[in-house]
């Protein structure tokens, strides 16, 4: 039993020594100020019938013009900027300002929730490596989500 203990404890210390090295190098190769682009990787519409969503990105060409970016300073993300592109209809319930807006990143909601700064107004909820926004138009019966994946 003792032999046991033993071989525990050490394997413990030699986790923690382990992930303080690896996160140690990470910080220092990492930029703690960046800039990530977002492109539409899909627009569900979802309805009774299809509870899974159809993607309806390649249906209309105004589309393309939608843009989402997000600047990280000091490896937090600080700032966003969501364009609406030639998309005739906005997927928020609230205004949205023209530009880049103080954001900030909610890890403690799950999903997680990128927030207009001193507002409960959610832009977009990040899950899987991806931004997503869910949006409902006039039809009760349809409704949407963006998602949109990070541009190398």
């Amino acid at each position: 039993m003792k032999k046991y203990a033993f071989i525990s404890i050490l394997a413990a210390a030699c986790a923690f020594v382990s992930c303080e090295e690896v996160s140690d190098k990470m910080s220092s190769d990492f930029p703690s100020d960046y800039t990530i682009n977002y492109g539409l990787r899909q627009v569900l519409q979802y309805d009774p019938m299809n509870i899974n969503g159809i993607d309806v990105v390649d249906k209309f060409d105004f589309f393309s013009t939608l843009s989402f970016r997000i600047e990280v300073h000091d490896g937090k993300m600080t700032h966003l900027e969501f364009s609406n592109g030639e998309v005739p209809f906005s997927p928020f319930a609230f205004e949205v300002p023209d530009g880049v807006v103080e954001c900030e990143f909610d890890t403690d909601a799950l999903p997680n929730e990128l927030r207009i700064k001193g507002t409960d107004h959610v832009i977009a909820y990040f899950q899987n490596g991806e931004f997503s926004i869910p949006f409902q138009l006039d039809s009760k019966q349809l409704s949407y989500k963006y998602t949109f994946k990070e541009i190398k």
